[in-house]
C-alpha cells in the first residue's frame, strides 16, 4: 500500500474519486470541485491523502495546514513552499464529522501510518498531525499521544419518533410546550413561506447575503474567512445539498436558511443563519429549523441527523445525544 497526496489547486479530480465517495459514503463537501474552490479560497493549503492499495483506494485523509507562513486576511499562495507546522485533520467543510475515511482498516493504525508518510512527504517542516472528532475509544486505542475532550456532538436519532410530534412529545414539559408554541406559530404566520428545496435552484448570492449575518459573530484573529460566493456555488449545486428555506411571502425575500448535507443514514446540518429582523413577532424560526431537519429525515428513513457542536444544552433539551469528542496530536 503506499499514500497518494494530492493537492485540489492543481490535481485534476483523480478517476476513482467518485467511486470513492460513494463507497465511503462522503457528503457534498468532499466532491472535488468543492473542495477545489475551498482551496483556493483558503488562507493554508490543504492536503488530500489516499491511500492506494494498486488501483483501489483503501483510505482517505483530509487536512489544511496550521503553522506558518500565516496569512490573516489573505489567501494562500500559489507556489509550494516550505511549510513549518502540523496537519490539521478534519472534515473539509464541517466540524461535526471525521476527515478521514478508512476501509475495513482500524483507525489508530491508519491514521498513525498517515501522519508517518505525511511526515516523508512535506519533509522536517511537519511536526505531526492534530485529530479532531476523535471518540473516547479512538483516543484510548492510539495510546500514546496529547490528547484533550472538545465539544461534545449533538446528534438526534430521529428513527426513535415516529413523527415530529412524537418526538415533541419525547421532551421535558418546559421545551415541549415552547416547541409546540413554535410550531403552531410558524405554521399559522402567513408572513412566512417555508420550503426545503435542492441547493442548485437557490441563488448563492442570496444564500452569502444572509449567511454574513452568522459569519459576523466569528471575528477572532484567525477565525475562518467569510464563505466565498464561488465556493457556495460550487457546494450548493451538489445533488446531495438540501435547504430550508423561511422566505418573506410579500417580497420572496430569504429570511433564513438552513443547508443540510445528505447522507444514506446521517445528514448534516451545515449552515444556518438568519437575517435581522424588525419584525417583533417573528416567530422562533432558529428553534423551527430543528423541526424541519427532524421532519426531513424521518419522511426519508434516515437513522438520525447531525446537528453539530455548540449549545449542548439546548440540543440536549430536544432530545439529542451529546457524543464526547476529542482532539489529538501524534507525530
Amino acid at each position: 500500500m503506499s499514500w497518494e497526496v494530492l493537492d485540489p489547486r492543481y490535481d485534476e479530480e483523480p478517476s476513482y474519486w467518485r467511486d470513492l465517495r460513494a463507497r465511503a459514503a462522503l457528503r457534498a463537501d468532499w466532491a472535488w470541485e468543492v473542495l477545489a474552490a475551498q482551496a483556493w479560497t483558503s488562507r493554508v493549503p490543504l492536503f488530500v491523502s489516499v491511500l492506494r492499495n494498486g488501483p483501489a483506494a483503501d483510505g482517505v485523509v483530509f487536512a489544511n495546514w496550521a503553522g506558518l507562513p500565516v496569512r490573516r486576511n489573505g489567501f494562500v499562495g500559489t507556489g509550494r513552499g516550505r511549510l513549518v507546522g502540523v496537519l490539521h485533520v478534519r472534515s473539509p467543510g464541517t466540524g461535526s464529522v471525521t476527515g478521514w475515511w478508512a476501509n475495513d482498516l482500524p483507525v489508530t493504525d491508519f491514521l498513525r501510518d498517515y501522519t508517518s508518510a505525511m511526515r516523508r512527504e512535506l519533509g522536517l517542516g511537519c511536526g505531526g498531525a492534530l485529530l479532531r472528532q476523535l471518540t473516547t475509544a479512538e483516543v484510548e486505542a492510539m495510546g500514546r499521544c496529547v490528547s484533550r475532550p472538545t465539544e461534545a456532538l449533538g446528534v438526534l436519532r430521529t428513527s426513535a419518533w415516529q413523527s415530529v410530534m412524537e418526538w415533541v412529545q419525547s421532551m421535558k414539559r418546559k421545551r415541549r410546550h415552547n416547541m409546540r408554541q413554535v410550531i403552531r406559530t410558524v405554521d399559522g404566520d402567513e408572513a412566512l413561506t417555508v420550503d426545503l428545496v435542492p441547493g442548485a435552484t437557490l441563488d448563492p448570492l442570496e444564500i452569502a447575503r444572509v449567511l454574513r449575518h452568522n459569519e459576523k459573530k466569528y471575528a477572532g484573529k484567525l477565525s475562518p474567512l467569510p464563505q466565498t460566493t464561488g465556493y457556495l456555488t460550487v457546494l450548493l449545486r451538489q445533488p446531495d445539498v438540501l435547504v430550508g428555506t423561511y422566505r418573506a411571502t410579500d417580497t420572496s425575500e430569504l429570511e433564513a436558511f438552513i443547508s443540510i448535507l445528505d447522507h444514506p443514514r446521517w445528514p448534516v446540518t451545515r449552515h444556518w443563519s438568519a437575517r435581522p429582523t424588525t419584525r417583533p413577532d417573528r416567530p422562533n424560526l432558529y428553534l423551527d429549523h430543528y423541526r424541519r431537519v427532524v421532519e426531513y429525515a424521518q419522511r426519508t428513513g434516515k437513522e438520525g441527523v447531525v446537528v453539530g457542536r455548540g449549545m449542548p444544552e439546548l440540543k440536549e433539551s430536544l432530545r439529542a445525544d451529546l457524543i464526547p469528542q476529542h482532539a489529538a496530536a501524534i507525530r
